[in-house]
């Protein structure tokens, strides 16, 4: 396992490897229980207060429904069984009137994060249960599809529902005509979010199970742990192991686009920098560039999706800038200079979903701190 460690000068940035700096400190730690909505499989009727009964999809003799409001603004249902009042399922859908909310798994959002993105954060397809198709038409004209996986150590699914809108599917069709299904996973996006006892689901979708190539079951990954408070630990407890990604991408590279204007005027050396092939969580490139003496910014690329975002530092350019990373975890470490401040500051990020979150910051010391390496620092 090698740790990039680039580290930018007056002239360029220099990348060294390194032998695996190992962090001291325990692991993160893992969620104990699934839940949604501050709701479990397992827990009894009466923790779901008062709901309105309403009929499942599929009845079942012998099982309840009931929608709740939930402060998150999800739409919330959950099932129980009548004869021991124990809650077996819990779906929670997307609510049409806040946008980008909490898909309640990980860093998942409802309406944000694509089906392609789902799979490719678990590696494959998932699980088929015999009744059930893969997707089915919805009302208004569009798609559901559906990718379930076992949730390791349980005997809990997660099942995330993806749908293509009607409009997407209609220009699907007329751009791709047949071939057009084979591509809906780009557009389909996170419509429902659903934990079942597998048992349940054996009775309502049926008992035959089919696996996808390569499928593995998921450890559960829950909503709140991805809140920023949630993440606050110390800095000795940090280590890349601990933050995993759970596939390396190995396909075409993609052209890069920019959301980010800062990162137009360096097309040319982005575009070299993804060229060489992903060096950050599965399919990341990292790519600095020197503004200056002492100067410096960067950009992390997706040579899968080409999607370009700029690493967030505090000031507009950092100044001694240190990076640290490896391909199979989505730890990032920087390390620059505050000008105004006169230190130097250490910062823990990783990237979920795309989007950048901070697990710590440490102040190392003055400025001449960040004349050491970020493993300098880490030992000192």
């Amino acid at each position: 396992m090698i740790v990039k460690t680039c580290r930018s000068t007056s002239v360029g940035a220099t990348i060294l490897a390194l032998s695996f700096l190992a962090l001291a400190g325990g692991q993160l730690s893992q969620a104990s229980a699934q839940s949604i909505a501050g709701h479990a499989i397992g827990e009894d009727r009466s923790a779901l207060g008062s709901g309105q009964r309403v009929s499942l999809n599929t009845p079942v003799d012998g099982y309840t429904t009931v929608e709740l409001s939930t402060q998150a603004g999800v739409r919330l249902a959950a099932t129980y069984r009548d004869a021991s009042q124990k809650v077996v399922q819990i779906e929670v859908s997307r609510p049409r009137t806040v946008p980008g909310a909490s898909g309640q798994f990980g860093n998942f959002k409802f309406g944000q994060t694509s089906l392609s993105d789902v799979r490719y954060r678990f590696g494959s397809k998932g699980l088929l249960f015999g009744n059930s198709p893969l997707a089915a038409a919805t009302k208004d004209g569009g798609v559901a599809i559906v990718s379930s996986y076992e949730i390791s150590g349980t005997n809990v699914v997660v099942s995330f529902t993806s749908k293509v809108s009607p409009a997407s599917l209609a220009d699907l069709k007329q751009r791709l005509g047949e071939d057009m299904y084979s591509h809906a996973e780009t557009v389909a996006t996170l419509e429902s979010t659903i934990i079942a006892d597998v048992d349940f689901l054996k009775l309502t979708r049926g008992s035959d199970l089919v696996y996808d190539v390569g499928y593995t079951p998921v450890v559960w990954e829950n909503a709140a742990a991805a809140a920023n408070g949630g993440r606050q630990i110390s800095l000795a407890r940090v280590s890349p192991s601990q933050l995993p990604v759970h596939r390396i991408y190995s396909g075409p590279i993609n052209a890069p686009y920019f959301t980010d204007a800062s990162a137009r005027n360096f097309q040319t050396r982005i575009s070299e920098g993804m060229a060489a092939g992903p060096t950050f969580a599965g399919e990341y490139a990292v790519i600095p560039v020197g503004c200056g003496t002492g100067c410096s910014i960067a950009f992390a690329a997706s040579v899968r999706t080409g999607e370009v975002t700029r690493i967030p530092v505090d000031d507009e350019v950092a100044l001694y800038l240190d990076l640290q990373y490896q391909i199979d975890s989505r730890l990032l470490i920087t390390q620059s200079a505050r000008g105004e401040a006169r230190t130097c500051h250490m910062q823990f990020l990783t990237l979920d979903d795309g989007e950048w979150i901070s697990l710590l910051e440490h102040e190392i010391g003055p400025t001449e701190s960040c004349y050491n390496s970020i493993a300098q620092n880490l030992q000192n």
